[in-house]
């Protein structure tokens, strides 16, 4: 998922919970300036702020749910990197090692190279 895409979904959340704050208060506001008994008046109050505190714990459960969501993919992606670098950096090593061995290998048969044709010249008693 992109950043923008992230982003968006931020975006959409954040107006969502913004449209469902003003229709609240514009409702309550509304309810007031209406021209109605207390009771009646108390009771439809009620009814919006209940109506409202249920969208409300909706919206946040699915908030709730879509960081959850989010922080799980974040960690899934660290792994995935952590164990990709742990890949790389393991190869490298082998083949660090494997040039090392290479080098003194090449390096231990020149010396033995070197050694047999001075104790040939020696022997010979030539030298080169």
């Amino acid at each position: 998922m992109t950043w923008q895409r992230r982003k968006s979904e931020s975006d959409y959340k954040t107006a969502v919970i913004a449209l469902l704050a003003g229709a609240g208060a514009g409702l309550v506001v509304g309810m007031l300036m209406a021209p109605k008994s207390g009771s009646k008046l108390r009771a439809e109050i009620g009814e919006a702020v209940e109506e409202y505190l249920q969208t409300t714990k909706q919206k946040a459960g699915e908030v709730k749910t879509s960081v959850t969501n989010f922080a799980q993919r974040g960690l899934k992606e660290v792994q995935r990197t952590k164990d990709n670098a742990a890949e790389k950096m393991s190869g490298a090593v082998d083949a660090g090692q494997q040039q090392a061995h290479g080098a003194i290998d090449t390096g231990a048969k020149k010396g033995h190279d070197a050694v047999d044709n001075v104790a040939g010249a020696i022997r010979t008693g030539t030298t080169g």
